[in-house]
């Protein structure tokens, strides 16, 4: 009897916890329509468009990032409990947290704290960004306001810095190189921590190939960089030991997604690997 009650409270108060997130979600979504801030980015000269990603970047950052984005209509309850359990519980930091969508839900609406209640508002913000966009602005609104570490936000101005090219001329081994960045970009900065981040791009790659997402071409191609890499296309990100980063962007529009790395670096906690 006593076990009976104690798991109706749960439940009621689950129900209660749930649908707070869903009318907080509701909320922020009211006040900051996805479409508004996807206009206001459009707007920056940085900003790059769906047809201006190479297709190589295209594939590969899918595939580390989310290999079924594009298969889904919207993100399942099944893969938003399986994701979080991963990353909550197991600690498994190469299994995102997150989809993309819910990626996007978080770097535009929520902080990053890691609570139940953050987790759930942003399920309810992805499945609203999901019926509002299409996939394609949704993987191209993503791409425009994540952080790229060393103070760098955007794809345009992360191709700039590690490769001085522009988005379309982005390679198959530069197109896994920026996907990798997007997880640990200040605990696995290739500039200051090139060791770390080379470890962590192979583990990345690993997974892929262990779930049949690459060939064992691929992946020893992808991980002879940058021991016995032939290919030179990395020479540009080796050789600044120093750089000025891109002036990163500064948007009011977009609050969280701009301050979680800088605060980082400021309180001088040593840097995890995030969701």
């Amino acid at each position: 009897m006593i076990l009976a009650i104690i798991i109706v409270c749960m439940v009621f108060f689950l129900g209660v916890y749930v649908f707070a997130a869903f009318h907080k979600a509701q909320d922020l979504t009211k006040k900051r329509p996805v479409e508004y801030l996807l206009n206001e980015r459009n707007r920056s000269p940085d900003y790059c468009p769906w047809d201006q990603i190479s297709e190589e970047l295209k594939k590969y950052f899918v595939l580390i990032e989310d290999p079924g984005f594009f298969k889904r209509s919207r993100t399942p309850l099944k893969s938003f409990i399986i994701r979080g359990y991963s990353y909550y519980f197991e600690k498994d930091q190469i299994i995102h947290g997150s989809t993309i969508s819910q990626q996007l839900a978080k770097n535009l609406y929520l902080r990053f704290d890691r609570t139940l209640f953050r987790k759930i508002t942003e399920y309810f913000i992805c499945l609203k960004i999901e019926r509002r966009l299409t996939k394609e602005e949704i993987f191209t609104f993503y791409l425009n306001i994540i952080y790229f570490g060393n103070n760098i936000y955007g794809i345009s101005n992360a191709s700039e810095y590690y490769f001085s090219k522009k988005p379309a001329e982005l390679t198959a081994n530069q197109a896994i190189f920026i996907s990798c960045l997007i997880a640990a970009p200040n605990a696995a900065d290739p500039v200051h921590y090139p060791d770390t981040f080379y470890n962590f791009k192979i583990r990345k790659l690993e997974k892929c190939f262990q779930e049949g997402l690459i060939s064992e071409k691929e992946l020893r191609y992808f991980c002879s960089f940058p021991e016995d890499c032939p290919d030179p296309e990395f020479a540009p990100y080796f050789s600044r030991t120093e750089k000025t980063p891109v002036v990163r962007m500064e948007n009011e529009c977009f609050g969280p997604f701009h301050s979680h790395e800088t605060e980082q670096k400021a309180s001088g906690e040593t840097p995890e690997f995030r969701e």
